[in-house]
């Protein structure tokens, strides 16, 4: 009895902490200021064509009378930011923004037009924040094949055998050369012509 309830208390246990563990790892810190924290959703980035970057910032009050006194909203809990992020550019644009209460339920949304455009990443600011954290993790990535391929290389010629060469490809045939034209045919000669009959 004793043992299944150790087993019992182990297992709530271990399934507690990989579900802390799994919340960590959704949302990282990345920026704080005098009033915010500011977290950056991992789990929820996409990456477009052209290094360009769609992600979820989500802003936690210190103070819990800050929201009230900045929108007058007593039980404003968190708000939500989905940016578009162009490294490429360093040019971002805002997408929606989402103020959620205590129960994690919509008090307010903002949804961008289809024609928000594009605006230079201010320097020292929260989306420079972003833009380091995010640009950085697809500046490693694409260095990693580049560092495996030069481990590689050096790995190759360290080695005491020399590498075995591939075989030479075949060198081509010569092209075929066309065939002379045919000459032409003697023209038919043209059929008799009737005068037209008159009634």
């Amino acid at each position: 009895m004793i043992a299944r309830m150790s087993l019992a208390v182990g297992l709530a246990l271990t399934l507690a902490c990989g579900a802390a563990y799994g919340k960590e790892e959704r949302w990282t810190n990345f920026a704080d200021d005098g009033d915010l924290k500011y977290y950056l959703d991992r789990q929820s980035m996409v990456t477009l064509p052209d290094n360009v970057h769609l992600f979820w910032v989500k802003s936690v009050a210190k103070d819990k009378q800050y929201f009230q006194k900045e929108y007058n909203l007593n039980d404003l809990s968190y708000i939500l930011t989905n940016y578009e992020l162009d490294c490429a550019v360093s040019s971002y644009r805002i997408r929606g923004t989402i103020l959620f209460d205590k129960h994690r339920r919509e008090i307010n949304k903002v949804v961008a037009g289809a024609e928000a455009v594009f605006e230079p990443v201010p320097p020292e600011s929260l989306l420079e924040l972003a833009q380091n954290e995010i640009c950085a993790d697809e500046e490693s990535a694409a260095a990693a094949p580049e560092q495996n391929e030069q481990a590689i290389t050096a790995t190759t010629l360290d080695s005491a055998e020399p590498p075995e060469s591939p075989e030479s490809p075949e060198s081509p045939s010569a092209p075929d050369l066309p065939s002379a034209p045919k000459s032409p045919s003697a023209p038919k000669s043209p059929a008799a012509v009737q005068p037209p009959s008159i009634m």
